[in-house]
């Protein structure tokens, strides 16, 4: 029978369970599969609402650290984010849940990442995830020095990939439920990004203006001013319908109309569409964001206004990404009206 501070599935009772404190603790009762999240969901609010007393620095342990920081990164962050945290978190936990907190090394980082070989360009929010936790830990002091403090960052890979309107036109096209294609139709009208157009509501879609209005948002606190998605008049009616459907809670939501979609749900549409479309070679969600961009500095819309656009704080990373695709255009501009005269 298992110790560790972790959620265990008992097949006799059908049901999860977690031992804490010699007592065993049921988490949620049905088939394995179906609810091992609703377990784990379970899990982190009983760890995190339950430690009534903080275990000493030298007795936390991994498990107990990450349910504290899930717990604080509900309250305080954005949904996607919050996902995202516990996506990897859960992993990790897996892995090394029943060891101290204090004693694991950046050695058991590199395992586990060497362990999800599928992760490739994900390993970087993974190693963010860890990261984050830990140093959190330290400055709310629970750990005395953050172990994990010299694990290093891997660098993002650069989005080169930009669909034209066929291309765009062909994957909409071989998507079978109505939800999901307004869903990838939006992201391209509109540059947002996938957990934007996940989690936006009625109330934060204003049709006059034409815009959605997230006071919690990515950059909220760099910038100190809401995220504003800009929305095409079609966009703005798909809009209308969908409130009138779902009035409360998100307006995009799966083919039953009952659950939002989720940031594994996308990653797994993407990739049953990848693998529908070979000769469309890589393509995921955010290709989307980028192909928008790409044809925005195309149309000849200035870099300022498509990082507003995009919701960055800056030109910086408008220009970094994408200013040598800028620099080409008006080069080949000026050289095609030479040509003509």
């Amino acid at each position: 029978m298992p110790h560790r501070p972790e959620p265990w599935y008992r097949a006799s009772k059908n049901a999860w369970y977690v031992q804490l404190d010699g007592s065993q603790i049921r988490l949620a009762k049905g088939n394995k599969d179906e609810t091992e999240k609703a377990a784990w969901d379970a899990f982190y609010r009983l760890m995190g609402s339950d430690l009534k007393e903080l275990p000493p620095k030298d007795k936390l342990r991994t498990s107990e650290l990450c349910s504290l920081f899930l717990d604080f990164s509900e309250k305080h962050h954005a949904a996607d984010t919050f996902e995202n945290y516990r996506h990897f978190l859960r992993s990790f936990v897996k892995s090394f849940g029943d060891k101290l907190a204090a004693e694991l090394k950046p050695l058991h980082v590199t395992r586990w990442l060497d362990a999800h070989p599928a992760w490739k360009g994900g390993r970087r929010h993974a190693i963010l995830a860890v990261k984050r936790a830990y140093s959190w830990a330290e400055k709310q002091g629970l750990l005395s020095l953050n172990p994990l403090k010299g694990v290093e960052q891997e660098a993002g890979g650069r989005r080169d990939r930009v669909l034209t309107r066929e291309e765009q036109a062909e994957i909409i096209a071989n998507i079978r439920d109505e939800p999901f294609r307004q869903f990838v139709r939006v992201m391209f009208e509109t540059g947002a990004r996938p957990g934007e157009v996940a989690r936006v509501t009625a109330a934060e879609v204003n049709l006059d203006l034409g815009v959605w209005v997230f006071a919690r948002h990515k950059t909220a606190k760099k910038t100190k001013r809401p995220r504003i998605v800009y929305l095409p008049p079609a966009i703005v009616e798909l809009c209308r319908e969908l409130i009138a459907k779902h009035p409360e809670g998100p307006i995009f939501r799966g083919p039953r109309g009952q659950r939002p979609f989720k940031r594994n749900n996308i990653r797994c549409r993407f990739r049953r569409l990848r693998a529908k479309l070979p000769h469309l070679k890589h393509f995921v969600a955010y290709t989307a964001r980028h192909t928008f961009a790409t044809q925005a500095l195309q149309n000849n819309v200035g870099i300022a206004q498509v990082a507003e656009l995009l919701g960055h704080t800056s030109t910086e990373m408008v220009s970094k990404v994408y200013g040598h695709l800028a620099d080409q255009i008006g080069h080949l501009r000026a050289a095609a009206a030479k040509a003509a005269s």
